[in-house]
């Protein structure tokens, strides 16, 4: 996919395939799902039928989910770069972008939304990011180049 654009979302080599699948999957089903707002409501909302009710345990329980699945990232991907010391830039050590960073930056992005450290434990991940926000693809869709809800009334 987007070969005629400068790369491919999904690796033509197999391995480095399986590897950007298995870290968007990652992202996809283990971190994500955990921080939406339908999830933090009804967590929030059982703490609060609660008999001592703990305020905001809702985000507590998505940025701890965040944290926990960015340091298995982390962990996963710099292990990855330091047995190939030719890796590319992007996650898979490729030099482009694969569907791995398509799902990675966004993340990083809600994690600082909930007020994670993601330049303390996430070092390699932190520069995959500034790679991919040099990258074409990524330029124009960075969360900080949208317009605000409020402009668009």
């Amino acid at each position: 996919a987007f070969a005629d654009r400068g790369g491919m979302i999904l690796p033509l080599e197999p391995v480095a395939r399986a590897k950007a699948k298995e870290i968007a999957e990652i992202v996809n089903s283990g971190i994500q799902p955990l921080q939406n707002l339908s999830t933090i409501q009804t967590l929030d909302s059982m703490a609060a039928q609660q008999s001592n009710p703990d305020e905001g345990v809702g985000k507590k329980f998505a940025k701890e989910a965040i944290e926990k699945g960015l340091s298995i990232l982390e962990d996963k991907i710099s292990r990855l770069h330091a047995a190939d010391r030719k890796a590319g830039p992007f996650a898979v050590g490729s030099f482009g972008p694969t569907i791995a960073d398509i799902c990675l930056v966004p993340q990083f992005y809600n994690g600082r939304r909930f007020g994670i450290e993601v330049e303390r434990i996430c070092p390699t991940i932190v520069q995959i990011e500034n790679a991919c926000k040099n990258h074409p693809w990524f330029r124009a869709v960075l969360p900080d180049m949208q317009r605000s809800i409020d402009s668009k009334k």
